[in-house]
C-alpha cells in the first residue's frame, strides 16, 4: 500500500510547509494556465504530420500522437530551440530536474491505470478529473470521453502545447469547455487553484497520477495537491 508517512500525531518531528517546500535550490516553474487555441497553426501541423497510435480502454479508443515524430517538427522549428523537451533529447535524458520531468514518454504504470480504471468500473460521469503529470494525457482523455471535467497537469509546457493539447483534439475536440490545461510546479498549482476551488463541491472527484513520485523532493507538494484540491469524499490514484 502506498504511504506518505506524514503523522498528525508526531508534529513535533515534522518541518514547516514551507520548509518542506524549500529542501534544495533549485528552481521550479511557477504554474500557469494554458489556452488550448495557442499555437493553433502548429498545433495543426503536428496533428496532420504525426503518425497517431491507439489503445482501448473501458470499450473506448484512445489517439495518441508519436512523441518521437512530435520531437522531430519541433527540431525543425528554429524559434522553438529552447524547448525542455529539446534539451532533455539532446541530452538523451527522460529526466531533467526542474527542466524537463518526464512528459513526453508515457510510462509503463498509465497502463496499469488504464487496466485498474477499466476493472473497476470507475464512474466519470459529471466528475471532476485532475490527471496530475499528464503527458500524453491518456488518462483525463478516457475521463473527458466518459462524461468528466478534466483538468490535465503537467510540468512542462511545451509538453502541454505539443502533446497533451493536440491528443485531446484528437479524441475530444468538442469537449474542450469541460479541460483546462496547467503547466508549472504542483506547489504554485496547488496555491494556483486552491482560491477557485475553495468550495468542496468545486474540488475534484479524482485525481490519478503516474510515476510521477520519483523524487522525495517531491512528496509534500503531491501531498498539498491532494490535501488541498480532493473532495472529502473523493480518491486519490498514486500509480
Amino acid at each position: 500500500m502506498f504511504k506518505f508517512g506524514f503523522s498528525s500525531d508526531n508534529e513535533g518531528n515534522i518541518k514547516s510547509e514551507e520548509n518542506i517546500f524549500h529542501t534544495n535550490d533549485i528552481k521550479w516553474d511557477e504554474s500557469t494556465e494554458i489556452e488550448p487555441n495557442k499555437d493553433r497553426e502548429l498545433v495543426k501541423e503536428i496533428i496532420e504530420s504525426t503518425q497517431v497510435n491507439t489503445i482501448m480502454s473501458y470499450n473506448v479508443e484512445i489517439k495518441y500522437l508519436s512523441s518521437n515524430e512530435v520531437l522531430k517538427i519541433l527540431q525543425n522549428k528554429q524559434s522553438l530551440d529552447d524547448l525542455s523537451t529539446l534539451k532533455a533529447e539532446h541530452n538523451h535524458s527522460d529526466l531533467l530536474p526542474a527542466v524537463y520531468e518526464g512528459g513526453l514518454k508515457i510510462w509503463e504504470c498509465t497502463f496499469d491505470l488504464l487496466n485498474y480504471i477499466n476493472d473497476n468500473q470507475l464512474n466519470f460521469e459529471h466528475k471532476n478529473v485532475l490527471d496530475l503529470g499528464c503527458g500524453a494525457g491518456i488518462i483525463g482523455i478516457l475521463s473527458l470521453l466518459k462524461g468528466s471535467t478534466c483538468y490535465f497537469q503537467d510540468y512542462n509546457s511545451d509538453v502541454i502545447r505539443y502533446i497533451t493539447i493536440p491528443n485531446v483534439l484528437l479524441n475530444a475536440k468538442d469537449s474542450l469547455n469541460r479541460c483546462k490545461f496547467f503547466c508549472g510546479d504542483w506547489q504554485s498549482f496547488s496555491y494556483l487553484l486552491e482560491t477557485d476551488l475553495s468550495k468542496d463541491e468545486s474540488k475534484f472527484d479524482y485525481i490519478f497520477t503516474s510515476e510521477t513520485i520519483y523524487n522525495i523532493e517531491n512528496y509534500a507538494k503531491l501531498h498539498h495537491v491532494f490535501e488541498k484540491l480532493l473532495k472529502k469524499n473523493g480518491a486519490m490514484y498514486p500509480f
